[in-house]
């Protein structure tokens, strides 16, 4: 243990805090259990170090010591994060849920306003309930809807008082979608209030007393928003600055948005290293004269670290903000002791801080992304950046500037590339190019904002030229950023596994440690090691076979795609536009080809328009390996060589048709006794293969009961749920 990674000790307890993470989640292990391992880890340490500096005065340490000790870091962190996982609090809002209440707490984190929504995060102190108040310590997700453009009049450290039934976060509706429920349990909140409006929502004023977010970090956040709103007209621009400013990405349009991610440039709009670097830097610029004694030197050290923290708070506490102050912060504290410090090594220890506060932000795409592009910076750029050296004259200077520039972007790009299409399932070639102007023109706009808010309190002018100039660059960010996502091939649709990503990384490591010795031997044996372990691992991995009937989850309304022989038919697209992206992922999930064909029983004619799918006329639409039939208003049927499916709306509609074997997906909206007799002499008359009941939306609890007791007892039939998706084979 020694001489493993000797001068990276942070990499390691990194390792095992990870490790311990994840078997925390993943495991089906008590807390208790972890906290038992934990001590008695730390007992058996303690006792081996103790004997091993009585027979080994010189400080030699046994591999037993060393793996116990990494054992007790291992689980410890398992256990940190197990009992945040399994555990909750007591009293827990989760005793009230279905009731209507009154919840007294402050306002935790930035609110966001999303799609006419204002979403926040509440830490709850008292529960109101039929006169009678009770204390909790508990966090509750509050989604308000707010009329028009309005926007959301609540800021992090408000106490507020909200009424509502408090009710269970939905876990996702689809599969490999973003599961709410995981993801807020995550974060400590296990149930949700959804406000019909801000009238639900009373904010009360301040209690007396200082508190560090309403007395400093709410102050100079409005300073920093007023700044940008007084020197920035309306438009893309003003939202690109404070996305990359103060972390307001929710603001900015989703046209704006996608070309971003179309061309691998988002990285740009969070909130980073360079941003806590540059505020660094000018910090202790303005500190140089303090740090002639030591005294000084920690005094400017304190100062640098509080002003860094104050900035981390008032951009939303953001994984790659936490990651870029503390790495920072432990950067300039090796030199103020005048010890060397490794990046690589500052960036374990910075990771190793964030999860000993909060071990979730490991399971985040930003603390993922973040790593990955700082780590590819950090150990490409260094290389790649010296094959243009810095010489003489004019053009090798300009041409040196340029390719660190590029550098940059291509390192980053590499090492956050394969987190990117794990998690979103795209890759962006584009981004090779579109990253040296706009990471360029960004890193401008970001130098030019800086006077632009140091001159905003007293010198308008001056601040106004500066934010004219930060405005110029920011609009050639984006006409950059457009322009290289409307190239073709601008992103393409990767999704890797967990495995291939793990193997890519570790190839490259390998392949970057070859590189660096000149082993062109071993690169030649790493590179072909890798690549003929991704290439086996997608011939032995088994294909999924594809379904005949798959339903889509679309809020109150359900979609449906039919598969025969190669080709599917989609029938309903929800309510909303914007729904293609989703359907169409859904259909590569499930291993189904793209639909060629759209039918409509629900789905308003704007939004069947609106898809790049042929839509079925009324009769008969014949296609290559199924026919589609429109039989009556509501009721649609679609026929193969190998099986079918009948659509129908209403009890009455389902009488006048025969199954006759087919698959049958059948909306109903009241079902008592009666109804149900009727259903069971139509399914006895006509025999369905499988049949799905769709509730109407206006069913009463009651009659919801019994069909589902219905279903229940029968096992061709099943009834729609909103969390779960009929698959038919």
């Amino acid at each position: 243990m020694r001489y493993f990674l000797s001068a990276y000790p942070s990499v390691r307890l990194l390792a095992c805090a990870v490790a311990g993470i994840m078997a925390a989640i993943f495991l089906p292990v008590s807390p208790v259990a972890w906290f038992g391992v934990a001590i008695a880890s730390c007992i058996v340490t303690a006792l081996l170090l103790f004997v091993s500096r009585k027979r080994h005065p010189a400080g030699t340490v046994s591999l037993f010591s060393a793996a116990c000790y990494l054992t007790a870091v291992f689980s410890a962190f398992a256990f940190h994060a197990s009992a945040s996982y399994r555990l909750a609090p007591s009293p827990s809002l989760l005793s009230w849920v279905g009731r209507d209440v009154i919840l007294s707490g402050v306002v935790d984190g930035r609110p966001v306003a999303w799609n006419g929504t204002a979403r926040l995060r509440l830490r709850v102190n008292e529960v109101f309930e039929d006169g009678q108040t009770t204390r909790v310590s508990d966090r509750v997700k509050v989604v308000v809807r707010m009329p028009g453009d309005e926007d959301p009049q609540f800021q992090e450290g408000d106490f507020v008082r909200v009424k509502g039934r408090p009710a269970l976060i939905p876990v996702a509706s689809n599969r490999d979608e973003y599961d709410a429920r995981f993801r807020e349990r995550l974060k400590g909140t296990h149930v949700q209030i959804f406000c019909a409006g801000p009238w639900q929502l009373l904010r009360e004023p301040p209690k007396p007393g200082f508190s560090v977010v309403p007395s400093i970090v709410n102050p100079v956040r409005n300073y920093l928003n007023s700044a940008i709103d007084r020197n920035f007209p309306e438009g893309g621009a003003r939202h690109f600055i404070k996305g990359m400013v103060l972390g307001e990405r929710d603001l900015m349009p989703e046209e704006l948005y996608e070309a971003f991610r179309r061309t691998g440039t988002a990285h740009v709009l969070a909130v980073s290293g360079l941003h806590v670097a540059l505020l660094a830097y000018a910090v202790n610029l303005c500190l140089q004269r303090l740090k002639v004694t030591q005294a000084g030197r920690w005094l400017s050290l304190f100062i640098i670290v509080a002003v860094i923290g104050l900035y981390s708070f008032v951009t939303g506490n953001a994984p790659s903000i936490k990651r870029a102050s503390v790495m920072t912060a432990v950067i300039i504290a090796g030199g103020t002791i005048g010890r060397k410090s490794y990046p690589v090594n500052s960036l374990a220890a910075a990771d190793l801080l964030i999860l000993l506060f909060d071990p979730f932000d490991l399971l985040t795409p930003g603390f993922l992304m973040t790593n990955g592009a700082v780590l590819g910076i950090l150990t490409i750029y260094p290389h790649l950046s010296g094959v243009v050296a810095h010489g003489k004259g004019v053009l090798r200077p300009l041409a040196h500037f340029f390719w660190s520039a590029f550098s940059v972007g291509f390192s980053a790009m590499i090492g956050v590339s394969p987190v990117i299409a794990w998690y979103f399932g795209t890759f962006s070639p584009s981004g090779i190019a579109a990253n040296l102007p706009v990471v360029l023109f960004s890193t401008l706009a970001m130098y030019a904002s800086f006077p632009m808010f140091l001159f905003h309190g007293f010198a308008s002018g001056i601040a106004s030229l500066f934010g004219a100039a930060s405005w110029f660059f920011a609009g050639l960010a984006l006409s950059c950023a457009e322009l290289f996502s409307r190239l073709p091939l601008a992103s393409v649709e990767v999704r890797p596994g967990l495995f291939d990503v793990a193997v890519f990384y570790l190839t490259f490591a390998f392949a970057f440690y070859a590189i660096v010795n000149r082993a062109w031997g071993r690169l030649a044996l790493f590179v072909l090691v890798g690549m003929n372990m991704l290439l086996w691992h997608q011939v032995l991995r088994p294909v999924q076979k594809p379904p005949q009937v798959v339903t889509i989850n679309m809020g109150r309304d359900v979609a449906v795609l039919f598969s025969s022989s190669g080709e599917t038919c989609l029938v309903d697209a929800g309510r909303r536009d914007g729904s293609w992206e989703r359907i169409r992922q859904q259909a590569s999930v499930w291993n189904l080809a793209t639909p060629v064909s759209v039918a409509s029983l629900f789905s308003p004619a704007s939004v069947i328009r609106s898809l790049p799918v042929s839509p079925t006329a009324s009769g008969a639409a014949p296609h290559r390996s199924f026919v589609i039939r429109m039989l009556d208003d509501k009721v649609l049927r679609i026929d193969s060589k190998s099986h079918s499916l009948l659509l129908v709306s209403g009890l009455k509609r389902l009488e006048a048709q025969r199954a006759d074997g087919a698959d049958v997906v059948f909306w109903i909206y009241r079902f008592t006794g009666k109804e149900w007799h009727r259903l069971d002499a139509w399914i006895a008359e006509t025999r369905p293969r499988r049949m799905l009941l769709v509730p109407g939306p206006f069913m009463t609890a009651e009659q919801r009961e019994l069909l589902n007791r219905y279903a229940a007892s029968r096992p061709q039939v099943e009834v729609r749920s909103r969390s779960r998706q009929t698959v038919w084979y």
